[in-house]
C-alpha cells in the first residue's frame, strides 16, 4: 500500500514539475523582443538621367604645319615635347633668296609708282594745254596743225599713262606674290599645343606642303562609341560629366558621326572637354546628361542581398522583407521598384531583423 501511495505522489510532482515548465515556455515566448530601428519615408524625387559609357582621352586637332614653297630649311625654333603658345614661331626657310627677290619686287614697284605719278603729270598737263590750244583754234589765233598736235599730245600721254598703270599692277601683283613668300616663309603656330614631330633637320630641302612641324592643341576631347540603340539619345549640344582617374569635369558633345566604326559597329561622339587637360589616352568615364525624371530612389546604405535585393520596410510596428528590383544608381542613391512612395524603409539596424519581427523606429525623416 505504502509503495502505491509512493509512486502516485511521483506522478502528481512529475505532472506538476511539467504544468510548471510549459507555463514559463509560454511566458517566453509572449515576451517578443522588440528591434530598434532608423527608418525614412521614401517618396518620388528627381534625379538626372545618366547615360554611362567609356571613352578615350584624345586632342580636339592635330595641325601639320608646311610651307607652301618648296626651300632649305633655314631654322627650327622648336623640339619635340615643347608646348607652344599661339603665334610662338616653329620653323623658317633659309629666306636670303626670297628676301632678295622681295627686295627686288619692291623697288620695281616703288619706281612703277613714281612712272604712274609722271605719266599722269604728263597726260594732266596735255590736257589743260589741249584746252587753252581749242579755245585759241575757236577764235582762229592757232593753225589747225598746231590744234592736231596738241590733240597728238593728250593721246599719247594718255597712252603711256594707261601703260604705266598697267605697269604699276603688274608690279604691285608681282610684290605681293613675293611678299607672301617671305612670309610663308616663317610658320607661325595658330593655337596652343604641344609639338609632337619634327621629321626635318635644318639645311634640308623641304618639299612643298610637306608637314615640317606637327602640333597637337591644347584642348582635349573624349571620344566615345555609342551604340546604335542609345544614338538617337544623345544630340550635339548635349551636356555630358567626364571622369579621369577621379578628375571631374564637363564636357559639351561636339560631334557625332554619321557612319559606325567598320570594325565596332559603333558611332563616335566627341564630346569637348571645358576646363580640365587629361592625360592623352586616358580612360574616361563619360555621363551623358539625358534630363531629369520622377522616380523611387532610395539609398543604397538601405540595400541587403542574399542572393536578391532587398529591404525592410517597417507597417504596423513589424519589418516586412520586401523584394526590390534594381535600375541604376545616382550618387549614393538607387532608382528601384518595388516601392512606392509613403513606404518606411529600414535605413539603420536592418542587419538583426527577420521577416516580420517587431520593431521600434527611433529615427525617422524623409527623403
Amino acid at each position: 500500500m505504502n509503495k502505491k501511495i509512493l509512486f502516485s505522489v511521483q506522478i502528481i510532482l512529475i505532472l506538476v514539475l511539467t504544468l510548471t515548465g510549459c507555463s514559463k515556455t509560454e511566458e517566453v515566448a509572449v515576451e517578443e523582443k522588440v528591434r530598434a530601428v532608423k527608418a525614412e519615408e521614401i517618396k518620388e524625387s528627381e534625379m538626372p538621367v545618366l547615360l554611362s559609357y567609356l571613352g578615350t582621352v584624345d586632342s580636339q586637332d592635330i595641325v601639320k604645319y608646311g610651307f607652301k614653297t618648296p626651300g632649305k630649311l633655314g631654322r627650327i625654333f622648336v623640339n619635340e615635347g615643347d608646348e607652344v603658345k599661339k603665334g610662338d614661331k616653329l620653323a623658317q626657310l633659309d629666306i636670303q633668296d626670297l628676301q632678295f627677290q622681295f627686295n627686288a619686287a619692291k623697288s620695281t614697284l616703288e619706281a612703277a609708282d613714281l612712272n604712274v605719278q609722271k605719266a599722269k603729270d604728263a597726260y594732266e598737263y596735255a590736257q589743260s594745254l589741249l584746252a587753252r590750244v581749242e579755245k585759241l583754234y575757236k577764235k582762229g589765233s592757232v593753225t589747225e596743225d598746231s590744234y592736231d598736235k596738241a590733240k597728238l599730245q593728250v593721246s599719247t600721254t594718255e597712252h603711256t599713262y594707261n601703260q604705266a598703270q598697267a605697269q604699276y599692277q603688274k608690279a604691285k601683283t608681282d610684290y605681293s606674290y613675293k611678299k607672301s613668300l617671305l612670309e610663308d616663309a616663317t610658320l607661325y603656330a595658330d593655337q596652343d599645343g604641344s609639338v609632337v614631330k619634327v621629321p626635318f633637320e635644318e639645311s634640308e630641302l623641304i618639299p612643298q606642303g610637306y608637314p615640317v612641324v606637327v602640333v597637337r592643341s591644347v584642348q582635349r576631347v573624349v571620344n566615345v562609341g555609342i551604340a546604335q540603340k542609345d544614338l538617337n539619345k544623345i544630340n550635339i549640344g548635349m551636356k555630358a560629366y567626364v571622369e579621369v582617374d577621379g578628375q571631374k569635369a564637363e564636357g559639351i558633345v561636339t560631334n557625332i558621326a554619321e557612319a559606325p566604326d567598320a570594325e565596332t559597329r559603333t558611332y563616335n561622339a566627341e564630346v569637348t572637354v571645358q576646363g580640365n587637360v587629361y592625360k592623352l589616352g586616358s580612360i574616361a568615364k563619360v555621363d551623358f546628361d539625358l534630363g531629369k525624371e520622377k522616380a523611387i530612389w532610395i539609398p543604397v546604405t538601405c540595400l541587403l542581398s542574399n542572393g536578391e535585393n532587398y529591404v525592410y520596410v517597417v507597417r504596423n510596428g513589424r519589418a516586412f522583407k520586401t523584394i526590390v528590383e534594381l535600375e541604376r544608381t545616382y550618387g549614393d542613391h538607387i532608382r528601384v521598384k518595388g516601392l512606392k512612395a509613403g513606404d518606411m524603409v529600414v535605413t539603420s539596424g536592418m542587419k538583426n531583423l527577420s521577416d516580420g519581427i517587431k520593431v521600434k523606429v527611433i529615427g525617422r525623416e524623409g527623403v
